[in-house]
């Protein structure tokens, strides 16, 4: 028999960074142990799989919003990137350079293992897309991308030198459809990250000097961190022309005349969500997985400890597995472990409901049925036990997840600086404040460790970015800057950032 005990985590949940290094090793998410390999990470069977949950949940709503999917090259020459300046520049401190070929000789023009899709996706771009009747063009593509981070700044899934993503591009007849596409990428992220992963966010305009290089402007959204801090797990961005012109993404209208297509991208980032659902949903007991993504959604727990009793708690037990095979369901009938054991385990890797049956069960003509969430109990009659019904508990169990982590986003208001550093030093994710826009004051809150979000995005049933722009101007009128005291500008929001 197995030694009676899980291999389990071995520090709470309120130690987060010790708790977070072991919950990705331990529950089988990534495993960093490749020697000389830091930042690149190989994703085990049972963490793949959640990943690609994930990512089958985002390409379902891009594909209904008619997003084709393609594939484009991972290294592409750097001159390239160098087309669109302020891109470039942007991601000059991150970009990972290939200088040799074949036999070790230099290559005539060194390549980048892309760090974004805009350099490589936009030439194609040129060739296939001709006239207006072409218009919207709207593509994704699901890849893993390179950024060479800083080696302190590392940290498995949430900050890494390759990371999986969905980038979906469009090219659109003008800016008010680039904008009506911010907004319909803005309702696919919240249909998938709100309603499928329980998972809370605030969506922001960045502000001018933190948008992506090359960028119009920038919506992000950021969720919480159980340790105060805040992440950042997606972006859009209105690209304006500033990628068209120079990669000449252009039609030809009506009339026969060209015009250049204004543009628009949007990021998911695949295996930053997959750490963010650990870090959000976990506990001091391993993962706590929303089951649209779990690998296994039921496990079924035979329990019995007379050889009389087997046979037939096996036998409803493949009854139940059988009756309920449209989900991803296994029963764990290992004769070496005990059924605590095993509890443990599946609890560990955040298994969404078990399903227990012993033979009083079977005298009673019932299940048990546990919740991986909060280990709430329900005996449930074997002719009551139907799909409707794990539906039903599928649904609850998300929406008990959505309100546990909201309820954890801390969020207040702040006047002065002094303010501002007891809320965040007290753990608050996001608190608002009054703002001029000054470097100065960009600076004074750098100095702590503290970054300005942006402003809040639709908050007020606002229609556009610009409104919400404007409703933040009109809210900081006759309010002075927290940080300085002179006349704020805007009403932004501030947090640490992963």
């Amino acid at each position: 028999m197995v030694e009676e005990k899980t291999q389990g985590i071995t520090v709470k949940k309120k130690d987060f960074s010790e708790w977070y290094e072991q919950i990705v090793l331990k529950c089988g998410l990534v495993d960093k142990r490749l020697e000389h390999s830091r930042g690149f990470y190989g994703y085990p069977p049972w963490g793949a799989t959640i990943l690609r949950q994930i990512e089958f949940l985002f390409e379902k709503e891009l594909l209904d919003k008619n997003h084709n999917s393609i594939r484009t090259p991972t290294a592409f020459p750097i001159t390239l990137l160098e087309k669109e300046k302020e891109h470039a520049t942007g991601f000059a401190p991150e970009v990972f350079v290939i200088t040799k070929g074949h036999g070790g000789k230099d290559l005539e023009v060194p390549k980048v293992l892309r760090p974004t899709g805009e350099a490589v996706m936009y030439p194609y771009f040129s060739y296939w897309i001709q006239t207006y009747k072409d218009l919207p063009f709207k593509i994704f593509e699901t890849r893993p991308s390179f950024r060479a981070e800083r080696t302190n700044a590392i940290f498995p899934l949430l900050r890494t030198c390759e990371f999986y993503w969905i980038e979906a591009h469009t090219a659109q007849i003008d800016n008010k459809h680039a904008d009506l596409q911010v907004r319909e990428d803005m309702e696919i992220f919240t249909k998938v990250i709100k309603e499928k992963l329980a998972i809370p966010f605030m969506l922001f305009k960045r502000p001018e000097w933190d948008k992506f290089a090359g960028a119009d402007y920038t919506c992000a959204y950021d969720s919480p961190l159980p340790d105060g801090k805040v992440s950042q797990i997606g972006t859009t961005h209105n690209l304006g022309l500033h990628f068209s012109k120079p990669f000449d993404v252009a039609y030809t209208d009506k009339n026969n005349k060209k015009r250049y297509c204004y543009q628009t991208s949007f990021g998911m980032g695949i295996s930053k969500i997959l750490g963010m659902l650990a870090a959000i949903h976990g506990d001091d007991n391993g993962i706590i997985l929303p089951p649209k993504v779990a690998p296994l959604q039921i496990i079924i727990i035979p329990i019995y400890y007379k050889e009389k009793d087997k046979e037939k708690v096996l036998k409803v037990a493949k009854k139940v597995k059988a009756k309920l095979k449209q989900f991803r369901i296994e029963m764990d009938s290992r004769e070496d472990y005990t059924p605590g054991w095993k509890f443990n385990e599946w609890d560990l890797k955040g298994v969404p409901l078990r399903i227990e049956i012993g033979p009083k069960d079977i005298e009673k003509n019932q299940v048990v049925l546990v919740r991986r969430l909060d280990r709430n109990k329900e005996f449930i009659p074997l002719d009551k036990l139907n799909s409707k019904l794990i539906e039903k508990k599928f649904e609850e169990i998300t929406e008990l997840m959505f309100v546990k982590a909201e309820e954890s986003f801390k969020r207040a208001k702040a006047k002065n600086f002094d303010e501002i550093l007891k809320k965040i030093n007290a753990g608050i994710h996001l608190v608002e404040i009054p703002f001029c826009n000054s470097q100065e004051c960009v600076d004074k809150l750098k100095e702590q460790t503290i970054k300005v979000r942006g402003i809040q995005l639709f908050a007020n049933n606002e229609k556009s970015v610009e409104e919400c722009v404007k409703n933040s101007e009109k809210k900081a009128k006759g309010k002075k800057c927290a940080v300085c005291g002179k006349q704020a500008k805007v009403i932004v929001w501030v947090a640490r950032q992963y």
